[in-house]
């Protein structure tokens, strides 16, 4: 660690200057998608070229089975202006203006964002005036999100239109309820049931608390129920969205409360201990989690000391979930051995601190991250990897697909990994993985021995 606490890769960890590969994360632009795509009616223009429909692949059809930010109509909830760079040297915000007006002027439409890319906002266009103008003749919200590609990563990209959001969405006229409790700051990163889980689990361990789940920013919900957060006399900020959740807090008059993410049997423990004693209801805390233990551990009477007892385990994703990541790992009695976080050094900031025994390669390229991985081969091979779809084919071992991007593995039923439940079914998840990565070896070794396929047992 720096003195400013910032996370620094150890020194066989750290690029050279000579290394032009390519970074191991994904852009801005994208994680305004990701936002996007969670908002089920929000439409958006961005002011860029072709190429900026096609990011959508990143999400639509890939990571998230169930978006509606294409569609086959051709009336997409993510349009672009086509900028050509023969257009850069002209005034283009009447052609802007133009556009935002034909999204806005349709009835289905409750509100439009605007952005850009680099080439488009490095020439100075006044955004924020054009929205302004929309939103007097449609009286529907026109929000602007900053382009901020040249400077940020996908998280960067989610975190900002949160903010334009909380800073330019109308919160008037609220009805602050103590009991009422708003979340803002959750990555709700697809359509699909690991978050609709995750977002039921929340409500669940609110309600044990008698207190009232409000809005959730995001959480798949149309544009007309964020404004719902004004009447939320409490605001939980989670990792995804903090300066957004201070803003409302600010301006809304709430009490702000920052909670990590409860990911992991004591940080799910954590989380609602600490609801308990802020709202007095210590007792219904501790009886709650009680339950939820009395219901979770006994299941893993056999999968601790036969699976994951002495195994190593490899992350590869976003910084957030780690600490409970880890957490879990360490409770199943199993090692993490290293991790890769592939956002920037500035949302992985105190991680080594909270994890010291666990090897961090932070914001690598791609150079950079295939050295630190081959540095442990062969003696180091994890026997899991958890991983996002950067790192799905990087390993011998039992492979996890897990966070932003999925591309393979999807949630069409009950799938939380967040709370109490999220924390059993995350855990059978790598059980799974596990016990069909030894059916794996088994299938290899009976084909190369010209032996008969036959059934596999345990042990």
């Amino acid at each position: 660690m720096d003195n400013a606490g910032h996370t620094v890769a150890r020194p066989e960890a750290q690029e050279p200057a000579s290394d032009f590969s390519q970074r191991v994360t994904f852009t801005y632009m994208i994680g305004v998608y990701v936002a996007v795509n969670a908002i089920s009616d929000l439409y958006m223009l961005v002011e860029g070229p072709d190429c900026a429909y096609m990011k959508t692949q990143y999400v639509q059809g890939n990571h998230d089975w169930n978006s509606t930010i294409t569609s086959v109509s051709g009336f997409h909830r993510v349009a672009n202006t086509a900028l050509h760079p023969a257009h850069m040297s002209g005034s283009r915000e009447e052609g802007v203006l133009e556009s935002l007006l034909r999204i806005a002027e349709r009835p289905a439409v409750p509100a439009v964002a605007l952005t850009s890319m680099p080439m488009a906002f490095i020439t100075g266009a006044d955004y924020e005036r054009l929205s302004r103008i929309v939103t007097d003749r449609t009286g529907k919200p026109a929000i602007h999100i900053p382009g901020k590609s040249l400077s940020g990563d996908w998280l960067d990209g989610y975190q900002e239109v949160l903010t334009a959001l909380a800073n330019q969405l109308d919160l008037s006229g609220g009805r602050v309820d103590e009991r009422k409790v708003g979340i803002v700051g959750y990555l709700y990163d697809r359509n699909e049931e690991d978050h609709g889980a995750n977002l039921r689990e929340l409500r669940r361990m609110l309600e044990a608390l008698d207190l009232e789940p409000g809005a959730v920013w995001l959480s798949g919900s149309r544009f007309g129920d964020l404004a719902a957060v004004r009447d939320c006399g409490t605001i939980l900020s989670l990792p995804y969205g903090r300066k957004a959740a201070k803003r409302i807090a600010r301006r809304t008059g709430a009490r702000l409360v920052e909670m990590p993410l409860p990911f992991g049997l004591e940080a799910s423990e954590g989380w609602v201990r600490k609801l308990g004693s802020l709202f007095g209801r210590d007792k219904q805390a501790e009886a709650f989690i009680d339950r939820e233990l009395s219901r979770i551990v006994p299941k893993l009477e056999w999968v601790i000391p036969f699976l994951f007892q002495g195994r190593s385990v490899a992350f590869v994703g976003e910084p957030h979930v780690l600490p409970g990541f880890a957490e879990i790992i360490g409770m199943l009695g199993a090692r993490l051995r290293y991790a890769i976080v592939t956002n920037r050094p500035l949302h992985a900031r105190g991680l080594q601190e909270q994890l010291p025994d666990v090897e961090l390669c932070v914001h690598p390229k791609m150079k950079q991250l295939m050295r630190f991985v081959m540095r442990r081969a062969p003696e180091d091979k994890p026997d899991l990897l958890v991983t996002n779809n950067t790192g799905i084919a990087g390993s011998e071992g039992a492979i996890l697909e897990f966070g932003f991007p999925s591309g393979f593995r999807h949630a069409l039923y009950d799938r939380p990994f967040l709370g109490f439940s999220g924390a059993l079914a995350f855990i059978d998840d790598m059980a799974n993985a596990l016990r069909m990565h030894e059916v794996e070896l088994a299938r290899r070794t009976l084909i190369a021995s010209g032996g008969m396929l036959r059934p596999i047992a345990g042990h």
